[in-house]
């Protein structure tokens, strides 16, 4: 089993320290870690201090738009392909080998963040022949959210979603008071941003994702 998980990062260089640290804690050796950053984030990421991690630098296409594009350019290299955010902290020892551990046809796995549990999978890990086919690992309009969405939809559709109570992935959101409001979150939690997400979502799920769908059947 090979697992890529991917962890789009930005202005937040201290959070991918923390996340780093977890993750070498609590993952196995068939997981590797991509970080991918925006080149234009001067924020301080030092690539050096983490060897043992993918690092993709592309210009910024927001968090959908960068994990297509990541995700599609590992998709032949990986059995699977995951993605956390860099406020996801892993606290359960061999997490991926245990959502990986009913290996149905085109898997969507996810663990318990400690906020949505069952209801959404804000951290996802799928078979990687999902993105070969379909083309994306999330659907393209999406810039931020409505993903989690998608990956629940998408395994119940295809009877293929599997989630584990006991595998802890802890969602750290300023939310629920497990960090600070930051700039980012601002942006990413703004009016603005669920005024254009929303409706894109609710699009392609009644329009596009038979589409999809079919090219999986």
């Amino acid at each position: 089993m090979k697992n890529l998980l991917i962890v789009p990062t930005r202005s937040r260089p201290h959070k991918a320290v923390e996340f780093y640290e977890a993750f070498k804690e609590y993952t196995s050796d068939d997981t590797t870690l991509c970080f991918a950053i925006d080149d234009d984030d001067d924020s301080g990421y030092d690539q050096n201090m983490f060897p043992d991690v993918v690092w993709e630098v592309n210009p910024r296409l927001r968090l959908g738009g960068t994990l297509n594009l990541v995700a599609n350019k590992y998709c032949n290299d990986y059995n699977y392909l995951s993605f956390m955010g860099d406020d996801h902290r892993v606290r359960t020892l061999n997490w991926d080998q245990t959502l990986t551990s009913d290996p149905v046809e085109y898997l969507v796995a996810y663990g318990n963040d400690l906020i949505q549990g069952a209801s959404l999978p804000t951290a996802v890990l799928m078979d990687s022949s999902i993105v070969r086919k379909v083309g994306h690992m999330c659907p393209p309009s999406l810039k931020h959210l409505y993903l989690d969405n998608y990956w629940l939809y998408l395994g119940e559709a295809l009877r293929s979603i599997r989630y584990y109570d006991d595998v802890i992935i802890e969602h750290m959101h300023y939310s629920v008071g497990k960090s600070d409001k930051d700039a980012l979150y601002e942006e990413l939690n703004s009016n603005e941003q669920f005024g254009q997400d929303q409706p894109a979502w609710i699009q392609y799920r009644d329009n596009d994702f038979l589409i999809d769908l079919a090219k999986l059947r």
